[in-house]
């Protein structure tokens, strides 16, 4: 008994490690095929510090970023046919990029938590809810849907993957290959 205990605690561990991994593998590859690549046009841009709200549209496509005291809010919507908004407050630090067309990106964060949400493919949907100075990550691609936040990391849809440091919750998948860390019962 004492035996199986041990091995399934390690074999938990061994998952959520893979996922942390999975997941960061994953955030750093995307980063650099957005930092690669050249947009036809500059990016729409909002960014917002201490009490300020920014909102910007052109065509099909807006940003928003409201921050409050202490708080700063940054968002982009490279493909002009899509949305990013960012919202902050009591410290916090919001960051949403959508890079497609019909895609969104939506970041909060409160109570100096730092909220990463980035769109990667049509029709994907990546939000985070950072708090209470815990880092909420959430990246969607093709057809996928991400969240990370308070309710831990959810994945759904084509490639989606997402973090929440605050729950201890991961997850990372495309099509029918999907992993996540296990909910506490």
């Amino acid at each position: 008994m004492f035996i199986r205990k041990v091995f399934r605690r390690r074999q938990r561990t061994a998952v959520r490690v893979a996922v942390v991994g999975l997941v960061g593998t994953g955030a750093l590859a995307l980063a650099g095929l957005a930092g690669g690549g050249a947009a036809s046009a500059d990016p729409l841009t909002c960014t917002a510090a201490n009490g300020h709200n920014v909102i910007r549209t052109d065509g099909q496509g807006g940003c928003g970023a409201k921050a409050g005291p202490g708080s700063t809010a940054h968002a982009e919507d490279h493909s002009r046919k899509g949305t990013a908004v960012a919202s902050s407050n009591t410290g916090g630090n919001a960051t949403a990029i959508n890079l497609q067309p019909g895609t969104a990106a939506l970041s909060g964060a409160v109570s100096g938590g730092t909220g990463y949400s980035v769109t990667t493919g049509p029709g994907g949907l990546a939000i985070t809810q950072a708090r209470q100075g815990g880092t909420s990550l959430a990246v969607a691609g093709w057809g996928g849907t991400a969240y990370s936040g308070e309710y831990g990391a959810q994945c759904t849809g084509s490639f989606a993957a997402a973090i929440d440091t605050n729950t201890g919750q991961a997850c990372i998948g495309s099509g029918g290959i999907w992993l996540s860390t296990p909910r506490p019962q």
